[in-house]
């Protein structure tokens, strides 16, 4: 009788924008049938709700990824169960609960902070939250056009704020952990130094702005990260 060799899953979950394949082109080249990428099913992205969906996916024992808006979720599904967790890769992630204090993450929370706070203003229409959010982010007004511009505005007003999101600064120690940032978003850095004073690797990539995961230094260093911790 044959050896049974279990699928070990890799979900992958999107940042604010594109999701599914769509939001990871060069792992999705790859056309691997292990590699799952998690869409966006609901008007939103939902942390407590798609770490469930995270969870689900996995079936069984595997790996996660995280980008920017999504490692919140990664942690929270790595947090959950960690006992389903092979490795956690987080990129550029806006965890932000686990660096309260720091002083470029506070800086960040007091740009953003009033731009949630008019989330649900209907005077506030999607250019201008939009308007806010980009000047909140340091970016330039998106140039889109206004039924882009309204979806796109409505579904960063239904997203809860990164930062009120409880995440655990030991999860590191739960499952072990590889944080890849660029080097232009300080207050990445500082979430990435957080997690690596629990334990977590944390690979900096001069250049890759907001998209590491675009770069085939940073796929090569997810794989063999993932193949590092593969029982």
């Amino acid at each position: 009788m044959g050896w049974h060799t279990p699928t070990v899953r890799t979900v992958f979950i999107h940042g604010r924008g594109r999701s599914g394949a769509r939001a990871w082109p060069l792992q999705a080249e790859e056309a691997d049938p292990d590699h799952v990428f998690l869409e966006r099913t609901c008007a939103a992205d939902q942390p407590e709700r798609d770490a469930d969906r995270v969870v689900e996916a996995l079936g069984g024992r595997g790996h996660v990824v995280g980008h920017s808006y999504g490692a919140v979720t990664a942690m929270l599904a790595a947090q959950r169960r960690p006992d389903l967790l092979r490795s956690l890769v987080l990129i550029e992630p806006a965890c932000y609960d686990v660096a309260r204090g720091g002083r470029h993450v506070e800086a960040h929370i007091a740009a953003m902070a009033p731009v949630y706070a008019v989330a649900d203003d209907p005077e506030v229409d999607g250019r201008d939250f939009l308007d806010r959010f980009a000047a909140g982010m340091s970016h330039a007004p998106l140039d889109i056009d206004t039924l882009t511009c309204d979806a796109l505005a409505a579904r960063i007003r239904a997203t809860p704020a990164p930062w009120e999101v409880a995440l655990r600064t030991d999860t590191p120690r739960l499952v072990p952990t590889l944080v890849i940032t660029g080097d232009d978003r300080p207050m990445y850095t500082e979430v990435a130094a957080a997690l690596e004073a629990k334990g977590a690797t944390h690979l900096v990539l001069p250049g890759a702005d907001h998209r590491p995961q675009d770069h085939p230094e940073a796929w090569a260093a997810m794989r063999d990260f993932q193949a590092a911790h593969a029982r």
